[in-house]
């Protein structure tokens, strides 16, 4: 597996690293996870914290539907490509990907749409 400087030099020269197996695949996968969860888990839980009323949980809701679109679209075009060259095993699991992005999608624009309290509901006398 390439080191930074490897990456870096190659990506000036527009090419990238690739890997010639399943496993390495999962385990430059696995490494980077790993290595970036307690920064991740730590920056988050802050974040959150921080959050004092539900109109706070907006503008990270917004960004963050913004950013799965955009996931989205990249996802919907490896598909379409990897279909082109007939690379099908691929295609499907680019396409389970956006798949489930979409579904993700319309799960935090709800949440976005719950940051706003609605009216009061009065409960009915029985």
């Amino acid at each position: 597996m390439p080191n930074a400087l490897t990456r870096f030099l190659m990506g000036l020269m527009g090419k990238s690293w690739a890997y010639d197996s399943a496993e390495d695949v999962r385990e430059v996968i696995a490494k980077n996870s790993f290595e970036t969860l307690a920064d991740r888990a730590r920056t988050h839980s802050v974040g959150a914290a921080s959050l004092t009323d539900s109109f706070a949980f907006q503008p990270g809701l917004i960004d963050l539907h913004d950013e799965l679109h955009d996931t989205w679209h990249y996802l919907v075009a490896l598909k379409g490509r990897a279909r082109e060259m007939g690379y099908g095993a691929l295609a499907e699991q680019l396409d389970a990907a956006a798949e489930t992005t979409r579904d993700t999608l319309t799960h935090v624009a709800t949440a976005a749409e719950s940051t706003v309290p609605g009216p009061e509901v009065p409960v009915a006398n029985r």
